[in-house]
Order: C-alpha cells, then sequence, then structure tokens
C-alpha cells in the first residue's frame, strides 16, 4: 500500500520540476555572468602586484631619483584600483539580481503549488476491509509571478542579454498554461531575441507559430512583418510579398502596415 502510494506522487512532483526548467537555467547564466566579473578582478589585483613590485624595484635601482616614472607608475596603480571598485561594485549588483531572483523562484514554488486530496476518505465499511486510497493531486495555478518572470527577461533583452533574455521568455512560455497573453508575447520575444542574435532562420520559426498558435492575437501583425524582413533579406520578394500582402488585409491601420507601404515604393 506504502509503494502505491508513493508512485502516485511521483508524476505531479516531476511534472512541477519540469515547469522550473527555465527558471533554473536562468540562475545558471548568472552564476556565469559572476564568475567572468570575479575573474576581472582577480586578473586586476595581479597586474597590481605586478606593477606595485616595479615601483620598488625603480626605487631601489635609481635610489628614488626617477620621480616622473614614479608619478606615472602611481597614477596606474589608482587607475586599475578604481577598476577594481567598480567591477565590487558590479558584483555587489549581480549579487543582488541573483538573491532577488533565487526569492521570486522560491515564492514561485510557493504559491503555484496547491495540494488537495490524500488519504482514505470513508470509515463506514466492512470491518476488516481497506477503503480505498485517494491519491493526492498537484496542480499548477495558473498566472502566478509569470508577470514578475516576464519583466525579468524583458528586462534582460533591454540590456543586450539575448540569451538570457531568451531563456526567460522560454520559461514563461512553458509556465503558461491557459494559452494566454503571457503565451503569445513570450513566444513572440523569444523570436525577437533570436532575430537581435543574428539567427533569422530560427527566429522566423518561432514567427511562424506565432501565426499558428495565435492567429488573431495581438502579436500577429508585428509577426508578419518580421517574417517578409527576414525573407526580404534572404532576397525572397515572392514569399516577402505575399506575407506583406497578408499583413496589409489583416492589419491595414497598423503601424507595420505603415511601414511595408513605405518600404514597397523603393
Amino acid at each position: 500500500m506504502r509503494l502505491k502510494r508513493i508512485s502516485s506522487l511521483l508524476p505531479p512532483a516531476v511534472l512541477l520540476s519540469g515547469l522550473l526548467v527555465g527558471c533554473s537555467q536562468i540562475t545558471l547564466l548568472r552564476t556565469q555572468e559572476l564568475r567572468e566579473i570575479g575573474s576581472k578582478v582577480d586578473s586586476s589585483r595581479t597586474q597590481i602586484a605586478e606593477i606595485q613590485k616595479s615601483i620598488d624595484a625603480l626605487s631601489l635601482k635609481q635610489g628614488g631619483t626617477s620621480s616622473q616614472m614614479r608619478a606615472d607608475l602611481t597614477t596606474m596603480l589608482t587607475d586599475l584600483q578604481s577598476q577594481i571598485g567598480r567591477l565590487h561594485a558590479d558584483i555587489d549588483q549581480t549579487q543582488r539580481r541573483l538573491s532577488d531572483l533565487s526569492q521570486k523562484l522560491d515564492r514561485l514554488e510557493q504559491r503555484k503549488v496547491v495540494i488537495s486530496g490524500g488519504g482514505f476518505p470513508g470509515s463506514g465499511g466492512p470491518v476488516g476491509v481497506a477503503p480505498p486510497y485517494v491519491p493526492t493531486t498537484v496542480k499548477v495555478v495558473d498566472g502566478l509571478d509569470l508577470d514578475h518572470l516576464f519583466n525579468q527577461a524583458r528586462e534582460d533583452y533591454i540590456k543586450a542579454k539575448y540569451d538570457l533574455a531568451y531563456q526567460g521568455f522560454k520559461g514563461v512560455y512553458e509556465s503558461d498554461t491557459t494559452a494566454g497573453s503571457f503565451k503569445e508575447q513570450s513566444l513572440y520575444w523569444m523570436g525577437e531575441c533570436l532575430w537581435k542574435s543574428d539567427r533569422a532562420d530560427e527566429a522566423l520559426g518561432l514567427y511562424q507559430r506565432v501565426l499558428q498558435e495565435f492567429p488573431s492575437g495581438d502579436k500577429s501583425c508585428p509577426a508578419r512583418f518580421k517574417i517578409g524582413l527576414i525573407y526580404n533579406e534572404k532576397q525572397d520578394e515572392a514569399r516577402r510579398n505575399q506575407i506583406w500582402k497578408d499583413l496589409l488585409s489583416a492589419c491595414p491601420q497598423s503601424n507595420e502596415a505603415d511601414r511595408v507601404r513605405e518600404m514597397m515604393k523603393h
């Protein structure tokens, strides 16, 4: 009986861990960023030590007569110390962001899981006959913390951290089980991250998925426009003209339609 109870709990736990994979990838990327900054600090410290040795050696060799050289080396030392100060500030900022992200992940894990059921309901059956066991069910409450995760991914995109932003948007897309606005928006912005990373073919596939999954969504017009731009870069005028014709028909008053009309004049 205990083995059956344990096996009934495994699938929901696996489901929950799958939803948090995207968030874990974000944490790994941020940890890598922190390690790179730490390497820069170690390198700068080594440079300072070497320059200090040079200053001491020159002082002993020339008896302190080369005041200009000492001044130049002292200036270099001061500059390096300033650089280390800035790197420490960057490390502190990154550590704060990692801490904030960890707290968000904790809230996501704690608030999104609702446990119900479980146990042996009813006790009025025949003596000696075990009542049926009702397995514990775990379900995900949609929408909690998706706004925070989406905004974090947008912030990374604005800072040109496209790989990190892509993972953030991907996590939102996979976590939004309602097929709502977050799912459409995150799918489109995943394409934008790939587009900015010069991965046009992969971006094309995501823009096309936006049209397939959300043909009348808010991002259908921008997706059509970006598909046309990619075909234009590929010098595939036939496909470009067809997708932009669809855009003009579906979104005649949109900004994208105005841009298409302007571009088609040339």
